[in-house]
């Protein structure tokens, strides 16, 4: 594609979504634009097309950083390689800083030179595709803030965030910089419910650093490698919370059976290591959903009796090991075993439960029983449909 073109489509596109999200926000929206820019945003695991660029380092946090905050400029210098451009690109605002619209960029992460193969061409604007701000639930038409989803990458996002922190429904930090002393960096957030933390690397009594925020129901925290995570010693309750997610978490104590403790009414928790998943106690007993991904489990965990949904994947984990974490579930209506090496002798282990939904995708279970397995329960939607190749 010529670059003029792609220059004049990317204006039009962004003058188009400005319109857009004026129709529908309460705030007057700056003319002026600055972008942020989310490279490589689709999933690529087929194999490339002839022809077709690809550039795994534009996934990085480095890369994400640099262009949090740039101009229309860039973001065409960055999308416009030698004649190649994204498959597809979005394009949305997402936010205000008092002199600026922020609008992001969201980008396919596969270049073409090929025009066929560019998205939405019905648009007029291939590959751009004009989006709208998330939407609150339920929606009536009724104009409502900007604000409500904020992300935060630095200082001057902070500077703002405190200016507009009782319109904030959900906050993203996407950064560490605040870490040192979360709780005085950040304003009150009065009606924020959702919380990610994409750097985290609060230590001791960390759940306690949220406690300020009395409406927070949905907690995610992806922890950073040298993060001295503890989740606390139970000092307060989180009485909103339900769904909990930490990724990252270090191959130690780290305070899991506080839980109980900090989040009484706790429904859906995701947990994640890079290595050993370290499972010291009990889990709250309101718990319906969970979620395990590590190579394997250390400690004494207690899954809850009764699940609605349980998602285990293990990827250095044997037979035993999954039997042993599964001694005293009792009831589970979807099992996900995908990605753990399990074997055939886990299929007795699965047949006590009255299933819904099992997935055995990317598992040693052979073909052969995975067909008498399905075949001696119809009811149960099985994964993968077909037995693996062997």
């Amino acid at each position: 594609m010529d670059r003029e073109v792609f220059a004049e489509r990317f204006d039009a596109s962004t003058r188009a979504a400005w319109r857009f999200a004026q129709s529908l926000v309460s705030e007057e929206l700056p003319e002026p634009l600055v972008f942020r820019v989310r490279l490589n945003q689709s999933y690529d695991g087929h194999p490339p097309k002839p022809g077709e660029l690809r550039f795994p380092e534009d996934g990085s946090r480095r890369r994400a950083a640099e262009l949090n905050r740039c101009d229309a400029d860039t973001v065409v210098a960055e999308l416009w390689r030698d004649g190649h451009v994204p498959e597809w690109v979005n394009i949305a605002v997402v936010g205000e800083t008092g002199a600026a619209t922020v609008v992001e960029v969201v980008c396919c992460g596969r270049f073409t030179s090929d025009d066929s193969r560019l998205y939405h061409a019905e648009e007029g604007a291939p590959p751009f595709h004009v989006l709208g701000p998330v939407l609150p639930p339920r929606h009536d038409g009724t104009p409502f803030s900007i604000h409500r989803h904020f992300e935060c990458w630095d200082t001057f996002d902070l500077g703002h965030l405190a200016a507009v922190a009782d319109k904030v429904w959900s906050l993203s930090l996407a950064t560490g910089e605040f870490d040192d002393d979360l709780l005085s960096a950040l304003p009150d957030l009065p009606r924020v419910e959702i919380f990610e933390h994409q750097a985290c690397a609060i230590g001791a009594e960390a759940l306690s650093a949220f406690l300020r925020f009395p409406r927070l129901r949905v907690l995610r925290l992806h922890l950073g490698e040298a993060s001295p995570f503890h989740a606390g010693a139970g000092r307060g309750r989180l009485g909103a919370l339900t769904d909990l997610t930490v990724s990252g978490l270090p191959p130690r104590s780290w305070g899991q059976d506080v839980l109980a403790d900090v989040a009484p009414d706790l429904a859906s928790v995701h947990l994640s290591a890079k290595d050993a998943l370290w499972l010291d106690g009990a889990f709250p007993s309101s718990l319906n959903r969970m979620s395990l991904s590590a190579a394997n489990v250390a400690g004494s965990a207690r899954l809850p009796a009764k699940l609605d949904s349980l998602s285990i994947r293990l990827t250095a984990a044997a037979d035993e090991d999954l039997m042993t974490l599964l001694d005293g579930v009792t009831q589970v209506r979807s099992l996900s075993l995908r990605g753990t090496p399990v074997s055939d002798a886990i299929v007795p282990v699965i047949e006590r439960y009255d299933l819904d939904r099992l997935d055995l995708v990317d598992t040693e279970v052979t073909p052969a029983t995975l067909s008498g397995f399905r075949a001696d329960h119809p009811g149960i939607s099985v994964l993968p449909r077909i037995g693996p190749s062997r």
